[in-house]
């Protein structure tokens, strides 16, 4: 029972987020039912009556990013990732991200939920100066028989010809089948082989 009171609250913390008072109220209704059905003894329903009104915040909401950070192999799924110890780059390491992006659209295509993210790239050195950019950097699409809440994408970045120094790797994801844009910065640094060598010869 206290798991469905917490859902409930959080349900309804979050409705008052939504655009508009009417979806606040479905999503409130359904939180209730889910209530209702878990002090019944119902779990599945509950937990149904939960995604529904989840999958309405998701949809009336942006799109946001749960977690986006540098790993240190390509991810085997969503979940399935190892995070690097640090944002360091050995020269010509190439940087591999992983990225859960959440309140894109799901639309009906032959007979299957299909969504469509495209994502443009820009590099930019410590001062701010780009170093490259590319629209249309990668494409994802998703094809599934449920709106699925959780999907991960993996991007894998060739910066191998970089000078050692400081960078920012700036990604804007683009729902292609809704109105909605995202963008977030991750900080990386490629290391100075010969800087360290030296400092390393130095030493007595």
């Amino acid at each position: 029972m206290k798991h469905a009171a917490l859902c409930l609250t959080l349900a309804l913390a979050a409705a008052t987020g939504l655009g508009s008072a009417a979806g606040a109220q479905d999503v409130t209704a359904l939180a209730k039912q889910a209530q209702a059905a878990a002090k019944d003894g119902k779990a599945l329903e509950a937990y149904d009556k939960m995604r529904q009104a989840t999958l309405k915040m998701w949809t009336a909401g942006p799109l946001e990013f749960r977690k986006a950070l540098f790993v240190t192999k390509p991810p085997a799924g969503f979940g399935i990732y190892n995070p690097r110890p640090d944002s360091t780059f050995e020269p010509g390491e190439k940087l591999i991200l992983y990225v859960e992006p959440v309140g894109f659209t799901w639309k009906p295509k032959d007979g299957l939920n299909h969504a469509a993210l495209v994502a443009d790239l820009v590099l930019k050195d410590e001062e701010g100066t780009i170093m490259g950019q590319q629209e249309g950097f990668a494409t994802f699409t998703f094809d599934s028989r449920e709106e699925n809440l959780e999907v991960m994408s993996a991007v894998t970045i060739d910066f191998t010809e970089a000078p050692a120094g400081k960078y920012s790797a700036e990604l804007k994801f683009t729902d292609t089948l809704g109105d909605k844009s995202a963008t977030f910065t991750l900080p990386f640094e490629i290391k100075d082989e010969k800087a360290e060598e030296e400092a390393s010869n130095a030493q007595p």
